[in-house]
This record gives structure tokens, C-alpha cells and sequence, in this order.
């Protein structure tokens, strides 16, 4: 590859001197080379590398490799040519990889068939504060250390809960351990007053990921305010505290944010 490069400098510099005896023999002899000079476009500057258009689209890593190439030091004095293509190829490979697009989420591949764009969306404008959302985003993510995910990545002898005897999950500690069931079934109950509805259509799932959209917006920002501070309140505090402490940790809240 070094040679070939070593070529293409040779082609540039040998056109360069051809396109100056052409013109200046064009001007000496009159009309005859000037038609040639035009006839085969030599009467103007080129782009360089040149011919980067006649790089076919299949091809097209062969066009960034021309273009990056502008910003690799030229092989020195001292570097063989084996030590020169590993450290081209290196870089090629590192701006390569720096120009590609980012994966994709693991929890977005565990479920693709969810609207990710609706869930980040509603996390992002969700009226709460940066370290409530940053809660929410760790359970979304399912990235909290529950012993289930620890027992999984072998970090855990188990995956029992240690405060009772069920599978230690989100959301096993979300709603379902300790005094959970009746503040989410609390919540759920004023969840559904302000949708007009039965709680039983308030699913566990918003909790873990809230792709639900409402109408009109400020009712939207209501349910997602509240699910928010319970999955808050859970989260943070220990499995003693009952319906009454989360009540006022809502009125709490709510001063805050007014």
C-alpha cells in the first residue's frame, strides 16, 4: 500500500509539470493544444486526491481512506514499512471507528418492540429534578441492584429478596414488598382518578417503562410527576415506611416544587 501511495505522488506531481508545458506550448502554438487542453478538461485545477468521484458507491471505504489518509504523517526515515501499514491501518480503523454510530442499548434490545423514543422522551420532560430522574432512568435501564440482576450476573449467592421470600426483582421492590402492594394500589387509585378511569387500566408497567402518551399535556406531566415520586419513595427509603409517609412525602414534594 506505501507504494502505491508513493505512486499516486508521482502521477500528481508529473501532471502538474504536464499541465504547464501544455499550456505554455498551447500559447506558442496556438489554438490546436488549447482544444485538446479543453477537450480533455487539463485547463483548470483538480481536487485531490484526484478522480475521488469515479470511486464507486460499493466501494465507498476506499473514499474515506482517501480523504483520512490527508491526516497521516508520511512514512519517516527511520519506520519500515511494516511498522508504516500497522500504523496506518490503525489509524484508519480508529477514525472509522470514531465516525460510526453508536449501539444500540442492551435494554433496548432485551425490548425492541417498545417505543424508546417515547420513553426517554417522557423521562426527559417529566417535572421533576435531576436526581429523581436519575432514579427513574437506573430503574428504566434496570441497572438498580436488586439481588435477581446480581444473582444473574453472578454477583449474588441468590435471588431471593432478604426481607421476605420472593424472587427479589424492580418490580418485586417497586410494589409488592413490605407495605408496597397498598401504596401502589393508593396510587394507582388517584393515578386513575385523573385519567377518568378504573385503576385496574393503571398497569405496573408505567412504573418500569412509561411509553403511555396523554391528552392534554398537562395531564401527561401529572401522571408522570406522580409515578415518578413513588418509584422515588420506593427506592430510597427502607421497607418500613407505610402509605401515610409516602402521602407526605408527596405534599412534601409538591411544596418543593412550587
Amino acid at each position: 500500500m506505501d507504494g502505491g501511495w508513493d505512486l499516486v505522488n508521482v502521477w500528481a506531481k508529473s501532471r502538474a509539470l504536464f499541465l504547464y508545458r501544455l499550456q505554455a506550448q498551447g500559447q506558442r502554438d496556438g489554438s490546436l493544444t488549447a482544444g485538446w487542453l479543453k477537450k480533455w478538461n487539463l485547463h483548470s485545477r483538480t481536487e485531490n486526491l484526484p478522480f475521488q468521484d469515479r470511486i464507486p458507491a460499493s466501494l465507498e471505504y476506499l473514499h474515506s481512506c482517501i480523504v483520512d489518509a490527508a491526516y497521516i504523517p508520511r512514512q519517516g526515515g527511520s519506520e519500515t514499512a511494516k511498522a508504516y501499514k500497522k500504523r496506518l491501518y490503525t489509524t484508519l480503523q480508529m477514525m472509522h471507528n470514531a465516525s460510526s454510530t453508536p449501539q444500540e442499548m442492551r435494554i433496548a434490545s432485551l425490548w425492541p418492540q417498545l417505543d424508546w423514543q417515547k420513553i426517554w422522551e417522557n423521562l426527559t420532560t417529566a417535572p421533576i429534578s435531576e436526581a429523581g430522574k436519575a432514579v427513574w432512568y437506573r430503574t428504566i435501564h434496570d441497572i438498580l441492584p436488586a439481588n435477581e440482576r446480581l444473582h444473574r450476573i453472578k454477583m449474588s449467592p441468590t435471588d431471593v429478596c432478604e426481607e421476605c421470600d420472593k424472587k427479589d426483582t424492580l418490580i418485586h421492590r417497586l410494589n409488592e414488598c413490605g407495605e408496597g402492594q397498598p401504596m401502589w394500589e393508593w396510587t394507582r387509585k388517584v393515578t386513575a382518578r385523573m385519567l377518568r378511569t378504573i385503576p385496574a387500566r393503571i398497569p405496573n408497567e408505567w412504573l418500569l417503562r412509561p411509553q403511555f402518551y396523554l391528552w392534554p399535556p398537562q395531564r401527561q406531566r401529572t401522571v408522570m410527576w406522580v409515578l415518578s415520586r413513588f418509584v422515588t419513595f420506593r427506592l430510597n427509603q427502607q421497607r418500613g415506611p407505610r402509605l401515610h409517609d409516602l402521602m407526605d412525602f408527596l405534599r412534601r414534594s409538591k411544596w418543593k416544587m412550587y
